[in-house]
């Protein structure tokens, strides 16, 4: 059977919760046994893995696999454990309980149990112990086992045997409880409730099935309690739980109705009674006041699945639709064949059942739905074929926005320490590698929203933005919350458990409420920087932070909050006061009324410690400003479960609102996005500005030139970008040429030009007035088309900027970029004014064109002849703008004879005087000759060594004497020094002889220069690459690299009209306080100090970034190196994918490497200093200390990064405790247990510990004191055997005792030779040995252990015989007396040591025989095989050792030896436990008894390494 996500959510919100299960084929499996065999036993544990028993005659197989495999190893004969049938008996019962991994195998007739245990991941299955025998408690004859089941959680059973009667067996006291239970009549089957409160019986009164529960506590004292279930089908019923192990569950299989059918049991406790009653049904179809179950009714039920899951009157209300008068009552038709079915009452129930159940508000909102049925035929006809429809009708763009604004959409995840926005919904890897080595601004514009960019952008962009967030820990009903608060669809978005952050909008009427729900934190699947980053991305975002908890589970808050405390100190609240404006709300499930009070005390008293701990650095303060609210939560009965939601409303009411418009907060939410995903921790409102400002310079010279932001494809207005409104202004439809848009910029400015001067109404007035007025009049026209262009764009981008920081630079850049267009603009406007080369008229292109003067007409004067009669007047012949008389044809009328100054620029070439006149000269009628010399503006030098010559002709009048030729144009025709436009000085004034004249346009110009003051103007921070690449001695990998970039901003002086340059230095900004960051930087990640220049603070202060100046130094590094974040590192690897801010967490207890700073020959001292004797890389040749993580960041400079939580920890000693109990199982992680100590402390005595430990724990061999149990007391115990030879080659002196031992003189006395090197050895274990013991029980006491020394020769002596007291010095004075002799027997030393090790067995200690010799000796295989096959029958393998003494040529009998004892223990039974592997090694110095043997408890020490540069 299966659960719905929905039921298993729902059970756990309300423990009373009725499940309806569905059988799903999909989830079965099916297994073959073979004739003969039959299931003795099975369960179902979890992660759909079955526990199988089967047996036939001869075998009893024992099977654990997971469902989809079980077929394959039965059928490949691969059991866990094989039993024979035989000894047990033909009654053989099993009873399993999963929480202890413990399976008792019981022989019914043999009164025997015995025990096996599974291993921590359910690998192996071992045998816990001897068989017991319970035939001691039992004087009746003839009797039997007939029942057994675990009581779920201890190591207890109960029995029921043939007479009726139940009793409890302890495995811990192996023996009966003194209480017995007398049944009334020998039980069918009892089952141990998995929540282990209580024993259920069925058995059979009056041919009827019934069942009777008893409390384990009142087992023996009552009577039971008798359990009403009619009409439920006991036979082959059996107990389970679902949800949890509290959620008991009778399920049976009812075989007459083809349905699964359960009874839910209700514990209720009452001091010591119990109350047992049935709760409800379930399973395929319900049964209702004996009717018939109903089937097909998915269609009505599936209604009570979406009141259940959404709110029917949520807290907060939707915004009402404003075509509210076309809206017709709810309703549901059934189209049906039979239309009488009992619909209207069946929903009716539905509703009534719903409401008593949920107690759910629900008003009158679901009365009020209106419940019909009719048949197909009357629908086509009324309704389909019915043009008027009496249905509800909604504006399209309305009801498309409130149905959008229901579906949640995806928008972050975090993968592999990195926060993901996501697109459109989507994990896009597309857009992943589109963003390698984006800056901030770039990912900015990415990002989308899906359906929700437009509704934020445009259709309710106006509306305030509150944003209320939902965290907490995993599966406490945060998405369920949401939904009740505020009229979301969480559950309904396809996920079982939320992933990432999801965003749904709830529309108000005066307000737009974004809800964002994240997953559950402080969960192993996500690492601490994960959580830090969605932690910091929901606290900085929201106005109000829902953490749901588990009062049951939750009471130690410093782990569920670590993420939060992370996360203070990455963003500055001060330095971004858009941000951080929430309220944590704590919520505190299932709390009862009466807790109340002293739930709120006790969570207050827990984070007040917090606060002190943290002080001003606690999350609290920084990420909420103290706004900190704990509400206890009913359990999902009570009746104010749903009345909190509406409180909630209440506190959300009263909340400032962060976010004025919704544009607003799209781009705040999106550049916040981008700087978690870049990395980069400098204030959003920078970030911001610099992501506008940058926005609105692309669009401005676009904007000028057309007052448009956007015209393909079409043409979109200047609007206000935070409130989607059009910005209001005066402005014209013409065009103008913008330097930076136009990509044929000269052909261009003509063009706009002219298109100018035709839209222009006065266009065709020319040459009816004179013409400098007449081109004056159309510059005064063009000048005010422009004028109504910048105002329009000068005010859209003051709209825009307006809640943004004045000084930025990037907007003083954009305020530059905009006069330096207008400038321009205004400029590709300016007329040229001089002379057309083809007529008088005026040049009309702009003042920079190429080539000959133009002044855009036919050059034809427009008027008619003076002297032509009006009837035959003709069009005057002269050129257009001529001064004097009309005339058609000068010949015709006048003398017309060539002019005497005729060439001369102005002339009209014919004489103009009378014909036959008097005067000799001809003269036209131009009133100006002008000269015509070439223009003095020759050979003008330029910068660059380049020169300039006018190409003009002088305009000064031919009559006037001049000795310098001046063209008409007035003004220098040089571009400006500082910019494009042209120079405004006079024409010749660059022919000066002053070597500094400067060709100046009269315009202020914004300063090109870079700021000039110390310190570093702005910071950029940005991943070079997503796919930056690791590569390493263990492995290669990609990761991002998070780098910083120092600028040095533009110079904001103007520099003013007429000036090469400012006074003054050059700064990037106006303001008073002038601000530059501080120039010191990180050495291992290379950040800048984030506080001003010459900053008042004692230590610089940063974000970090990646440490790409290190490389890791590994101190003994070996081929394992050092594992970190399932990464594995070795020395010289580069430290690239590790940052400052967080590697010292991932590495827990530690120390940092750096070089030393002692003088050569001089110690290093302090407590916080350690000196490192080997070398090892980088730079092996430089001697390196192990310091202090707070020694290394006051070393730094710069503020310690950690939590003062972490500090502390960090400050403390990184040696672990051996024992194996704290090290990780699959699925389980390891709990290393620590040194109480200071980091590099001395030694501590036992005394030390004592006072230190307050007399828990214990104190290693090596001075390290742990709060743990010792190892030693929880490892195996031995009987260890030494057979040492004491032939007379052991008088060789070739080996000697140690030196500088207390015992080394009294050893020497009596064995200066071999053998006196072996006693050295032997007292040393035996010594270490006893200070273990002493120090794990912080008293001198008896060991575990026994000891037994047989030495020989020819013959042997017993010197020592299974020894559990002596100590050291009496054990070694009871070998001393023993010196060399003659002779050497192999056999005999090995029969007498099997002799003692049989005589003295014990369970308790597993035998172990050091063999040592320096010599040859023949000896039969048999006797090691018989001694090692002796062991394994009494239950323990020979764990042999071989020591020789001798040249590699006399090895041959111990290898022998060796290899004959493993190849036994190999071959041994696997449930006799582990055994040290038998050995042979050389030399007694090399063979690490207490450790090797034994593992005596020398504390571990973790690889030590760090990152240096």
């Amino acid at each position: 059977m299966d659960l719905t996500s929905d039921d298993r959510d729902k059970m756990k919100l309300n423990s009373n919760h009725i499940p309806n299960p569905t059988v799903n084929d999909r989830l079965s499996s099916n297994f073959n046994v073979s004739i003969g065999m039959e299931i003795g036993f099975c369960q179902i544990l979890e992660n759909e893995k079955l526990l199988l028993v089967l047996v036939n005659r001869y075998e009893i197989h024992i099977y654990l696999e997971r469902l989809p495999a079980i077929d394959t190893v039965i059928q490949q004969n691969r059991p866990i454990k094989s039993l024979n049938r035989e000894k047990l008996g033909q009654d053989v019962l099993f009873a399993f309980d999963e929480t202890k991994r413990a399976l008792v195998v019981c022989a019914a007739i043999k009164l025997q149990l015995h025990l096996f245990i599974f291993d921590e991941v359910f690998k192996t299955l071992h045998k816990q112990g001897d068989s017991i025998n319970l035939a001691p408690w039992y004087s009746q004859p003839m009797i039997s086992i007939l029942q057994v089941a675990f009581i779920t959680g201890k190591e207890e059973i109960v029995l029921v045997d043939s007479t009726s009667r139940a009793r409890i067996f302890s495995f811990i006291t192996l023996q009966y409880r003194p209480a017995s239970l007398p049944l009334p009549s020998l039980p069918n089957a009892i089952f141990s409730s998995p929540d282990g409160s209580c024993l259920l019986v069925l058995h059979t009164r009056d041919s009827q099935l019934s069942l009777t529960a008893y409390h384990w506590d009142t087992f023996g004292l009552s009577r039971g309690t008798p359990l009403d279930v009619p009409e439920f089908p006991l036979k082959g019923a059996v107990l389970t739980s679902m949800g949890s192990r509290g959620q008991l569950f009778l399920v049976s299989l009812d075989i007459d109705t083809g349905y699964i059918r359960s009874i839910a049991i209700d514990i209720t406790k009452k001091v010591t009674e119990f109350i047992f009653k049935k709760k409800g049904g379930l399973g395929h179809g319900t049964q209702n006041n004996g009717d018939r179950p109903t089937i097909h009714n998915s269609l009505l039920d599936c209604h009570t699945e979406v009141w259940s899951r959404f709110p029917v009157l949520p807290a907060v209300k939707r915004r009402t639709v404003t075509s509210l008068s076309e809206r017709q009552q709810r309703s549901v038709t059934f189209i049906t064949e039979k239309p009488t079915r009992p619909f209207r009452p069946y929903f009716t129930d539905l509703i009534q059942t719903f409401e008593r159940t949920t107690r759910k508000p629900a008003g009158e909102e679901l009365r009020r739905i209106e419940i019909s049925a009719v048949q197909l035929s009357w629908f086509q006809e009324n309704v389909v074929m019915c043009l008027a429809w009496n249905i509800s009708r909604y504006r399209l763009g309305e009801w498309l926005v409130d149905l959008l604004c229901l579906i949640p959409i995806h928008i972050a995840v975090c993968r592999e320490n990195r926060f993901v926005p996501l697109a459109d919904g989507v994990l896009s890897p597309a857009l992943e590698r589109s963003l390698l080595g984006a800056e901030v601004n770039q990912i900015v514009d990415k990002l989308s929203f899906g359906w929700y960019e437009s509704i934020f952008q445009s259709y309710l962009a106006t509306k305030p933005v509150k944003v209320v967030s939902s965290m907490g820990q995993q599966s406490v009903g945060k998405s369920f919350s949401l939904n009740h608060l505020l009229d979301t669809s969480f559950a309904g978005s396809a996920m079982r458990t939320t992933e990432g952050v999801w965003m749904s909008v709830t529309p108000t009427d005066d307000t737009l409420i974004v809800a964002l729900d994240f997953e559950g934190v402080d969960s192993i699947e996500r690492s601490l920087q994960e959580d830090t980053l969605l932690v910091l991305f929901n606290t900085a975002i929201s106005n109000l932070v829902l953490f749901r908890n588990n009062f049951a589970f939750s009471r130690d808050i410093s782990g569920l909050f670590q993420s939060f405390q992370s996360s203070a100190s990455v963003l500055d609240p001060a330095a971004n006061p858009s941000l951080f404006q929430s309220t944590l709300i704590i919520i505190i499930k299932d709390v009862m009324d009466t807790d109340k009070m002293e739930i709120v005390d006790e969570f207050s008293l827990k984070f007040q410690k917090i606060v002190e701990q943290e002080q001003d650095a606690n999350f609290i303060s920084r990420l909420h400003g103290g706004k900190l609210e704990i509400m206890p939560w009913p359990v999902i009965e009570s009746k104010e479960f749903y009345k909190e939601f509406f409180t909630l409303k209440k506190r959300l009411d009263l909340q400032k609102t962060s976010h004025q418009t919704a544009g607003q907060f799209l781009h705040t939410i999106k550049t916040l996005m981008a700087k978690l995903k870049a990395n980069d921790w400098a204030a959003l409102s920078q970030t911001m500005t610099e992501h506008r400002a940058k926005t609105l310079s692309i669009l401005l010279p676009i904007a000028l030139a057309t007052g448009y932001s956007e015209i393909e494809p079409d043409c979109e207005p200047l609007k206000n970008f935070d409130t989607d409104l059009i910005v209001e202004a005066d402005d014209t439809q013409a065009r103008f040429a913008i330097s930076e848009c136009e990509q044929n910029l000269p052909d261009s400015i003509e063009l706009h030009l002219a298109t100018l001067r035709e839209s222009w109404n006065s266009a065709t007035d020319r040459q009816f007035i004179p013409d400098p007025d007449w081109t004056e009049n159309l510059a005064s026209y063009i000048g005010g088309l422009i004028n109504q262009r910048v105002n329009h764009v000068r005010l859209w981008l003051d709209s825009n900027l307006e809640r943004f920081q004045t000084g930025h630079a990037t907007v003083e850049d954009l305020r530059r970029q905009f006069d330096n267009l207008v400038i321009g603009m205004r400029a590709n406007v300016q007329l040229c004014g001089a002379h057309c080369t083809f007529c008088h008229l005026l040049c009309v292109r702009n003042r920079l064109h190429e080539g000959d003067h133009n002044c855009q007409t036919t050059h034809r004067c427009v008027h008619g002849c003076g002297r032509c009669k009006y009837s035959e007047r003709k069009s005057c012949g002269t050129s257009a703008g001529h001064l004097g008389e009309h005339i058609c044809v000068i010949n015709a009328h006048l003398c017309g004879e060539p002019c005497k100054l005729s060439g001369r620029r102005g002339c009209l070439e014919g004489c103009t005087k009378v014909v036959g006149h008097t005067e000799d000269e001809h003269l036209c009628s131009a009133p100006l000759h002008m000269c015509g010399e070439p223009c003095a503006l020759k050979e003008m030098k330029l910068p660059g060594g380049r020169t300039y010559s006018c190409s003009e002709s002088c305009s000064i009048p031919s009559d006037q004497n001049h000795e310098t030729h001046v063209c008409d144009t007035r003004l220098c025709p040089v571009r400006c020094d500082l910019c494009r436009r042209l120079c405004v000085q006079p024409h010749l004034h660059g022919l000066t002889p002053d070597p500094d004249v400067h060709h100046l346009c009269g315009e202020g110009h914004s300063c090109s220069a870079l700021c000039a003051a110390p310190g570093i103007c702005q910071i950029d921070t940005a991943p070079l690459s997503i796919e930056a690449t690791f590569t390493g001695r263990h492995e290669t990998f990609q990761y991002t690299k998070y780098t910083q970039v120092a600028k040095r901003l533009q110079c904001v002086q103007i520099i003013g009209p007429g000036q090469k340059s400012h006074e003054g230095a050059h700064i990037h900004s106006k303001e008073e306080q002038l601000f530059h960051f501080c120039e010191t930087r990180c050495n291992d990640c290379g950040y800048f100090c984030t506080f001003p220049l010459n900053h008042a603070q004692q230590e610089h202060e940063t974000s970090h970034g990646s440490m790409t100046q290190t490389r890791w130094a590994i101190e003994n590094d070996d081929e394992n190196g050092l594992e970190l974040g399932g990464r594995r590192f070795s020395s010289n690897d580069e430290g690239g994918p590790m940052m400052c801010n967080l590697v010292c967490s991932s590495m827990g207890r530690h120390v940092h490497i750096s070089y030393c700073r002692a003088e050569e020959n001089t110690r290093c001292e302090g407590t916080e200093i350690q000196h490192i004797n080997a070398p090892f890389t980088p730079n092996p040749h430089k001697p390196k200390d192990a310091v202090t993580h707070s020694l290394y960041w006051r070393r730094m400079g710069f503020k310690d990064p950690y939590t003062r939580e972490e500090q502390a920890n960090f400050t403390k000693c990184d040696v672990m405790c051996p024992g194996p109990e704290h090290s990780a199982t699959e699925g389980t992680p390891g709990q290393p247990s620590y040194c109480t100590l200071p980091m590099f402390h001395q030694p501590a005595n036992n005394y030390e510990a004592v006072e230190h430990s307050e007399g828990v724990g214990y104190t290693s061999n090596d001075g390290h004191i742990f709060g743990c149990t010792d190892p030693v007391e929880l490892q195996q115990a031995y009987h260890v055997i030494f057979i040492i030879d004491k032939s007379s080659s052991m008088a060789n002196t070739d080996r000697r005792p140690m030196d500088e031992t207390p015992v080394a003189d009294l050893i020497r006395r009596h064995a200066d030779n071999r053998l006196g090197a072996v006693f050295s050895a032997l007292y040393s274990f035996w010594s270490a040995r006893h200070a273990a013991v002493a120090t794990a029980q912080q008293v001198a006491s008896a060991r575990r252990d026994a000891y037994s020394v047989v030495l020989f020769d020819g013959q042997t002596k017993n010197a020592l015989v299974n020894d559990l007291a002596s100590t050291p010095n009496q054990l070694l004075e009871a070998v001393l007396a023993e010196g060399p002799s003659f002779g050497t027997n192999f056999t005999a030393a090995l029969g007498a040591a099997g002799a003692i090790m049989e005589q003295n067995w014990s369970r308790e200690r597993a035998p172990i025989m050091v063999f040592l010799s320096d010599g040859e000796c023949l000896i039969a295989d048999k006797a090691i095989q018989d001694i090692c096959h002796s062991a394994v029958r009494r239950g323990h393998p020979l764990s042999f050792h071989a020591v020789s003494f001798g040249t590699n040529d006399s090895t041959y009998t111990l290898r022998r030896m060796a290899r004959l004892a493993l190849e036994i223990q190999n071959n041994s039974p696997q449930d006799l436990g582990s055994v040290i592997p038998s050995s042979f090694t050389t030399a007694l110095d090399t063979v690490r008894l207490a450790e090797t043997f034994l593992g005596f408890a020398e504390s571990l020490r973790k690889p030590r390494g760090s990152l240096m540069r």
